[in-house]
């Protein structure tokens, strides 16, 4: 074989390993749209494909000189087969239940699992490595499991309002907590479980991530960015809910719910800034240098 239709047998390889990774996650995505579209903490997830997208290309330097090996066609027929039947099965169950997320997860698996086979086969360990954080950003636009969810809300809701009531306290508001809600003087402030903070935590979450990949971060600088997006979801959901709470007793309700949207907007523009700056205090002066450095290995002698 010359080394031209090695070269083009290369490439074909490669771009079938691309495609199939593709249309994985594409179907994935699609099974996602429910939550995105009508879950109450999902409407982030939109955002999250183009970024995912954004990233492969911007690490494609690992596969655009592949040679990936050939596969044995018996197991690769056997292979897809039961890769497509196990898919077929779980979509039949997501689409009778849309609100099932066990189903969704498990072909986030198998995704998952088929995407660093096929970035094994084309680059490596070095590539599996590479693109775990990527592979963890695409993940935070799934929606979580029931069980889980349910479990965050429930205990996010109860350290929201107790941290509301000392808040408030020290603002010199007699206010006391009543179940799931703030109460001063006989008036009440219903803390819905939109308010609850799961919210604020899943799309702060997928900002540092984001920020984490964008600064190409190291390892501890993304565990730290993932800290720091919790942290700062937590603050600011319990500074909000004070806020509201406050404006609710003092200015009644429509000044309350003119204040609503509002103030989310304010806080995730916040820590979005919060969490950009944290970010380049983490990465210094490296992005800087490695974008240098790249273009000079780049530049032909």
């Amino acid at each position: 074989m010359s080394e031209s239709e090695s070269a083009a047998t290369a490439s074909s390889r490669t771009t079938a390993w691309l495609v199939l990774a593709g249309l994985l996650w594409a179907q994935l995505y699609f099974a996602c749209i429910y939550g995105w579209r009508y879950g109450e903490y999902y409407g982030y997830g939109w955002y999250v494909p183009p970024l995912v997208i954004l990233f492969f290309y911007r690490l494609r330097h690992f596969w655009q000189a592949a040679d990936p090996p050939a596969l044995a066609i018996a197991p690769a027929v056997a292979a897809s087969v039961l890769l497509f039947a196990c898919l077929a099965v779980l979509r039949t169950l997501n689409r009778v239940d849309p609100r099932w997320t066990l189903p969704l997860w498990l072909q986030a698996g198998i995704v998952i699992a088929t995407t660093f086979f096929a970035l094994h086969r084309l680059g490596g360990m070095a590539a599996v490595r590479r693109f775990v954080p990527v592979i963890a950003f695409a993940c935070s636009a799934i929606p979580l499991p029931s069980v889980l969810e349910y479990f965050l809300v429930s205990n996010l809701t109860d350290s929201v309002i107790a941290a509301s009531v000392r808040v408030l306290e020290w603002s010199g508001q007699p206010v006391h907590a009543i179940g799931d809600q703030l109460g001063r003087l006989g008036e009440v402030v219903h803390v819905t479980e939109g308010c609850s903070g799961i919210k604020s935590a899943q799309s702060f979450l997928m900002t540092a991530l984001f920020f984490g990949e964008w600064m190409a971060l190291r390892r501890s600088g993304r565990w730290l960015m993932i800290l720091a997006g919790l942290a700062t979801a937590w603050t600011l959901n319990v500074l909000r809910a004070s806020v509201l709470a406050w404006i609710r007793f003092e200015h009644g309700t429509a000044a309350f719910e003119d204040a609503h949207d509002l103030a989310g907007l304010l806080a995730f523009a916040l820590g979005s800034l919060v969490l950009l700056s944290v970010s380049r205090l983490l990465d210094g002066d490296r992005q800087g240098r490695r974008i240098v450095r790249r273009s000079v290995e780049r530049r032909p002698a």
